[in-house]
């Protein structure tokens, strides 16, 4: 960053400048009234010092309301004086890499800064910030101005529609996202408060039902991640019908076993029976919808309250590994039957969760993968893992991860990489599960 250039001004300094030089003004002449009206004894100042006192008064009364309506101090505060820092700090920086356009004012070169507007929520823990586009030569966009935000770092970045504004997500980097809950009441508790057909991940994120991509090198809190999930699709019965494949029979498929045996499935012949179930069930619901969707166009299963079907698939690299050892016919079909479901599942209320350790081409086809429209890198993986993931022209940057810490994208909430961290469940899982069944 360059040496600030103090030969140049804005038209706040410059307004600054003129109010404290008019009050210095104002109180030095009081005072000098004052010492003559002491030696010559005219008696003036009974008459000039209370309307020359008013006059300083108020011009420091409007300088602070100034203040608290340009900083929000209505919300605060606190809010006002972070409102307040951030800005300060960002006009500074916009100063120092000359990110401004230069305006005449009486023959003085005057800076003219971009416009800065912040809308802090969750008490101050997270933010949506604007800048005005006022440079042809320089993108925001691409900056990386969290240099410039004291506490808060850039999560996301896009102009807004008119393309006036680059608009950033930001979030304290200080605050703990994620929940802790010591007992599967609080945890019901917290959950019941959530939208349908919507799961919570964190304090700040909820995701609407999507098929998914979970990918976690094992010990990154990828499996907990899952069970906070299906903890949440158990509270609402009637909302979600749950189906595991799990070729490894890990923890996963034990859960599985105890919510639903019949909709379990752990050896590969097992596996591609329930996917035909599973698609036949899908079918089925198809001509049903076709014949709902006379009386509303473009509805879903949840319009018609219909529950949504979500199949969770372990290690899903092991069971594709092992199709490939399969006859051509074979591998066909059970692809066919996966594609069906990532490509036609959406309206109908069908989805399938691959969970894995790595998406790589020869572990889940591209097509497949390019199809999921959520996904999450869990841990701290491996650079090529988030081009895999989440594509080669998506920029992560390296973290360091805490368990079951992570990112991930999702229509509508994330079309980039977005911090998540999915919750700490202190109770027992096994028992939880057995009470809810």
């Amino acid at each position: 960053m360059s040496i600030r250039n103090r030969t140049i001004s804005t038209s706040r300094i410059q307004n600054g400048i003129f109010v404290y030089t008019a009050l210095t003004f104002l109180t030095i002449f009081t005072v000098i009234i004052s010492i003559i009206d002491n030696l010559l004894n005219i008696g003036v100042t009974k008459y000039s010092n209370p309307f020359l006192i008013t006059i300083i008064f108020s011009i420091i009364t409007v300088q602070i309301l100034i203040w608290m309506i340009r900083n929000k101090g209505n919300r605060g505060i606190r809010y006002a004086f972070t409102h307040y820092s951030t800005v300060l700090n960002l006009r500074k920086t916009f100063l120092d890499s000359t990110y401004y356009n230069i305006r005449f004012h009486l023959n003085k070169k005057i800076a003219q800064l971009p416009k800065i507007k912040i809308d802090f929520e969750k008490g101050l823990s997270i933010g949506k910030l604007s800048i005005e586009n006022i440079h042809l030569e320089k993108d925001l966009s691409s900056s990386n101005i969290s240099i410039a935000l004291n506490r808060y770092v850039v999560e996301r970045s896009y102009l807004s529609r008119d393309e006036k504004y680059y608009i950033f997500e930001i979030y304290d980097s200080n605050i703990n996202r994620q929940l802790t809950f010591e007992s599967l009441d609080e945890f019901q508790e917290y959950s019941l408060k959530i939208e349908e057909q919507h799961l919570f991940i964190d304090k700040f994120t909820k995701i609407p039902m999507h098929s998914s991509l979970f990918v976690g090198q094992t010990g990154s809190g990828k499996t907990y991640a899952l069970y906070s999930l299906i903890l949440q699709m158990l509270l609402q019965k009637e909302l979600y019908n749950l189906y595991f494949a799990d070729p490894k029979s890990s923890s996963l498929s034990v859960i599985g076993e105890k919510i639903t045996a019949h909709n379990s499935a752990s050896n590969f012949n097992e596996i591609v029976n329930l996917l035909e179930d599973f698609n036949d069930l899908m079918n089925q619901y198809k001509f049903e919808l076709k014949e709902k969707l006379g009386t509303k166009l473009e509805a879903t299963y949840a319009d018609f309250a219909n529950p949504a079907h979500v199949l969770i698939f372990d290690e899903f690299a092991s069971f594709h590994t092992e199709l490939q050892t399969k006859d051509k016919k074979k591998r066909d079909e059970v692809m066919s039957l996966i594609s069906q479901v990532v490509l036609q599942g959406r309206q109908l209320g069908f989805f399938i969760w691959f969970v894995m350790q790595k998406s790589d081409s020869n572990l889940i086809p591209t097509y497949i993968r390019e199809n999921l429209p959520v996904k999450f890198v869990i841990g701290n993986a491996e650079t090529q893992t988030n081009k895999t993931a989440f594509g080669t022209g998506v920029d992560t940057k390296e973290k360091n991860f805490q368990l079951g810490e992570g990112l991930f994208v999702c229509p509508l909430i994330a079309n980039q990489p977005k911090l998540c961290h999915f919750s700490y469940l202190d109770f027992n899982i096994l028992e939880a599960v057995d009470s809810l069944n």
